[in-house]
């Protein structure tokens, strides 16, 4: 994925950012609600149009006024993650609402998308209808030459907006290798942001002591390598699974039918456990959902840092359920490291 052209789609909260990232991938990948700061990690996905392939990104929405929101610090970090991304886009999305007109918002994020000199589209989302269309040129443009009017809930312009996206990118290569798909998931705040962090040696996941940080399902190239054998791969990072009953409709429910979903499309299945507090019944639950899939399976005992002897007979409940116990299970700390080449070892054996 690192040799395709990178588009990134920004704007402030509640433009319509994941709608019309859904619509430009041709599938529903990001979880849309009208909640501001649904989406807080950039997720992406690779879009074909006219024989010519780049990956879209789709950030949080763009803030400076963290007030009312309910957890301000993780919503921060999702910032830093919106500059990285426009740091390495080619061409910046940069999506406004077209019924609501240009906002105050709207120009503070121009001011920011200035800064890194970027090839910039403006798309005024929600020209539903023709009457629309033909007013919304009447807009403030913010001074981007590019204009185009869309419509992510229905399509209209969609294909227009692509074909402006197409002209304005660098030359690349059609992404034709199959890699095999490493899917991570586990209960949450067992570590599994940490974990991809780790294998990825950057910051690319927001992680938080907050259960529900991770509300998608997050995409990244992964290239690992011991010294036997050298191996891409695509790791994606799951929202966290709850018992049933405590699953909240809405967000929650959606982030959990993404997580279902990549490990239907997994290879390898890592599951990733709380050493502290050991094996659960949801952890062996969601073991035997890889079985009955016929995934490959690891179990990575998470946070050994923090026991006190660091051995398996304290990690609770670790031989209650025996078909777990007969997967490959790796024990590690993700935050410091520990055993991160085993666990490593273990994917490329695989």
């Amino acid at each position: 994925m690192n040799n395709l052209p990178l588009v990134s789609i920004v704007g402030r909260p509640n433009v319509g950012k994941s709608t019309l990232f859904n619509r430009l991938v041709g599938r529903r990948r990001a979880v849309t609600s009208r909640t501001p700061g649904t989406t807080r990690d950039s997720l992406n996905d690779i879009v074909h149009w006219n024989g010519q392939d780049f990956l879209l990104v789709d950030s949080a929405g763009l803030i400076t006024d963290f007030f009312g929101f309910e957890n301000p610090e993780v919503d921060k970090m999702a910032q830093t993650q919106i500059d990285m991304a426009l740091e390495k886009s080619d061409v910046v999305l940069f999506l406004v609402d077209a019924k609501s007109g240009i906002t105050e918002e709207d120009r503070e994020v121009a001011r920011r998308v200035r800064k890194f000199d970027k090839k910039v589209i403006l798309a005024f989302n929600k020209v539903d209808h023709l009457p629309q269309e033909k007013g919304f040129d009447s807009l403030d443009s913010l001074g981007f030459k590019n204009v185009v009017g869309v419509s992510a809930i229905t399509g209209r312009r969609s294909g227009d907006l692509l074909d402006v996206i197409c002209k304005m990118l660098p030359v690349a290569k059609s992404e034709k290798e199959s890699v095999k798909k490493i899917t991570i998931i586990g209960r949450p705040n067992a570590g599994k942001s940490t974990l991809v962090n780790t294998l990825l040696g950057s910051q690319s996941i927001i992680v938080s002591d907050v259960a529900g940080t991770t509300r998608d399902s997050l995409r990244f190239e992964l290239k690992l390598s011991d010294a036997n054998s050298k191996k891409t791969f695509e790791i994606i990072d799951t929202a966290g699974f709850r018992k049933r009953g405590k699953i909240v409709p809405g967000i929650e429910k959606f982030s959990i039918i993404r997580a279902l979903e990549s490990v239907y499309e997994a290879d390898v299945v890592v599951l990733v456990v709380d050493a502290l507090e050991g094996m659960t019944r949801t952890d062996a639950h969601l073991v035997q959902l890889a079985r009955d899939k016929s995934k490959k399976i690891i179990v990575v005992l998470n946070k050994i840092d923090l026991l006190d002897k660091k051995i398996k007979e304290e990690i609770p409940n670790l031989n209650r359920f025996g078909f777990v116990t007969k997967q490959t299970i790796v024990a590690i700390s993700a935050k410091d490291k520990t055993n991160i080449d085993l666990l490593t070892a273990q994917l490329l054996k695989i």
